[in-house]
């Protein structure tokens, strides 16, 4: 339900700056983003419910400013998630690694899709 969240905030705001085509594009790439460090953490963590942790509105305003790149910045990372939200001991150099992969396989998958 986070994610749903997070993608309605995203679509409103881009429908406000540029219409339709401004919605579709924000939407998707806040929770691309919220995706990306969703899959990274509960690689790297173990935890299936991981959605507390990860502070939505961060996401979406770095992805925001920066693309969907941001994800895989390591401040972005530490500002993002509430380590204490998670049981498990979280590395935060293995938690940007995992994005930058998850974010190059999503990449990769749309690239396929499109061509």
């Amino acid at each position: 339900m986070i994610g749903l969240a997070l993608g309605k905030k995203a679509v409103k705001h881009g429908y406000k700056r540029a219409g339709i085509p401004g919605a579709i594009a924000t939407g998707g790439a806040a929770a691309m983003g919220y995706v990306v460090v969703k899959r990274a953490l509960k690689s790297r963590t173990g935890e299936e419910n991981v959605d507390s942790a990860i502070d939505t509105d961060r996401i979406k305003s770095a992805v925001d400013e920066q693309g969907i790149g941001a994800v895989t910045d390591r401040e972005t990372l530490e500002s993002a998630v509430d380590e204490e939200q998670l049981d498990a001991d979280v590395d935060m150099e293995s938690i940007q690694s995992e994005t930058e992969n998850e974010a190059d396989e999503l990449e990769g998958d749309s690239d396929d899709s499109s061509s």
